[in-house]
């Protein structure tokens, strides 16, 4: 069965959702991933807060060192609410990113990205839209502005709020020792 790493690299975000699963625990709590865990996944889901947060020029090499030093990583994703710019797609590094918008900004952001950066989602093969309930006719105007060969590179997830936050046998839950809360000024600035 394949193993698969939560990792938790930044409490930064743009958001403050009621029911963001971060509310459900204590960040320092969770445990600081290890050299044997990163050793025996073959998954790595990055998330956090908002790790497109953390700016391209940290976020790309650090991706790029934990796939040089950890061959066995054969896929790596990024949780996103869409605030991600091009810089920090690498579709050799970053094998697709989970996208849950919640404001009308990063919808429309998406959208652009979704039409403007082939190279990104034609050869990322796992690309994901979260949809939750209060979302899906935003979600369906959203899809249908799209053409239709853009849609066919992304899978459409409905989602529920949980409040409790169990990880599957299979997964782990782990943080960086130190989390990168820092801004891009770019980000910053908005």
């Amino acid at each position: 069965m394949e193993k698969i790493l939560h990792l938790f690299v930044t409490s930064r975000c743009n958001h403050s959702c009621a029911l963001c699963c971060n509310k459900l625990y204590n960040i320092d709590n969770i445990p600081v991933v290890t050299v044997e865990l990163l050793k025996s996944v073959q998954t790595v889901c990055l998330t956090g807060g908002e790790p497109f947060n953390i700016p391209h020029y940290i976020l790309i090499p650090m991706i790029k060192n934990m796939r040089t030093q950890f061959p066995n990583i054969e896929n790596l994703y990024v949780y996103t609410s869409g605030i991600f710019d091009e810089d920090h797609l690498n579709s050799e590094l970053i094998t697709g990113v989970t996208m849950s918008p919640k404001s009308r900004d990063e919808w429309k952001r998406l959208k652009y990205l979704i039409t403007t950066c082939d190279w990104f989602f034609n050869e990322c093969h796992s690309n994901r839209l979260y949809v939750f309930k209060e979302d899906v006719r935003i979600a369906e105007t959203f899809l249908d502005t799209l053409p239709k060969s853009r849609v066919q590179h992304i899978e459409i997830i409905h989602r529920t709020w949980d409040e409790t936050f169990n990880t599957p046998p299979n997964e782990y839950f782990a943080r960086l020792p130190i989390l990168f809360d820092i801004c891009s000024t770019k980000q910053q600035e908005s």
